[in-house]
């Protein structure tokens, strides 16, 4: 299929989409009407340490949304698969797509149910906005630390908590947030200070390399660790008949 360029054409497909969440710029002027700032977001992680070229690598975005992450790593040399729970014919995924005559390759598919059996393994993956609206952030960290390749990267951009109080603090906090008490969303479960969203990356073997607050925002960039002690307690929380563990000494 042709890529589209007339300008009435577009800016009717983009009519067309009933929510958009980011802001992609389709054509020379044309912006869809997305309420998230995507391009802040994304200067935020080039100033966490994001490349300016992924010639070469596979990257993995976790809830793509419309895709403006995808689009934008693919124009860097990436090879994408974007990921999200809803169909792209429900998002602005497949108008973007359409109109960027882009390669990006869109699944279907639950956080928790990421398996490298049927996706492979990536070098890059981008979890951003996720997080705080799972009930079980650390299954899905797990999950995603199989997705990665040895020495691959992760970047995560989480809402923090809401109580001053609690950012103020240098201790891990996870505030919990019952019905739709954060941002009137029941989706919104947890959302953390700073060293809280630090801990919780490292618990699921990273190695936390920068972390930023942008707003009520936390952004970290991690590479993927390796601790046989710490791979053992990761997986005692999901096996069965497992027990005991030898002292690294030995």
């Amino acid at each position: 299929m042709a890529r589209i360029t007339d300008d009435k054409q577009i800016i009717n497909l983009i009519r067309n989409v009933e929510f958009w969440y980011h802001r992609i710029e389709l054509a020379p002027g044309i912006v869809t009407p997305g309420v998230n700032d995507s391009s802040a977001v994304l200067r935020n992680l080039e100033a966490l340490g994001l490349p300016n070229d992924f010639s070469g690598l596979r990257v993995l975005d976790i809830g793509c949304r419309d895709g403006f992450f995808s689009f934008a790593m693919e124009a860097r040399g990436a090879d994408v698969t974007g990921v999200d729970y809803a169909l792209a014919s429900v998002t602005g995924f497949e108008v973007a797509a359409r109109v960027l005559d882009s390669h990006v390759k869109y699944v279907v598919e639950n956080v928790y149910d990421l398996d490298p059996q049927k996706y492979g393994r990536f070098d890059v993956v981008f979890f951003l906005g996720v997080l705080y609206h799972l009930r079980n952030p650390l299954l899905a960290l797990d999950q995603i630390r199989q997705m990665l390749n040895p020495g691959g990267l992760l970047f995560v951009e989480c809402q923090l908590s809401t109580d001053e109080r609690v950012n103020s603090l240098d201790i891990p906090i996870w505030q919990f947030y019952p019905r739709a008490t954060l941002n009137d969303d029941e989706t919104n479960k947890w959302a953390p200070n700073l060293p809280g969203l630090v801990l919780v990356v490292e618990e699921a073997e990273f190695s936390v390399q920068e972390s930023r607050v942008h707003g009520s925002r936390g952004y970290v960039r991690a590479i993927v660790a390796k601790d046989e002690r710490q791979e053992y307690f990761r997986q005692l929380d999901t096996s069965k008949g497992i027990f005991g563990i030898k002292n690294n000494s030995e």
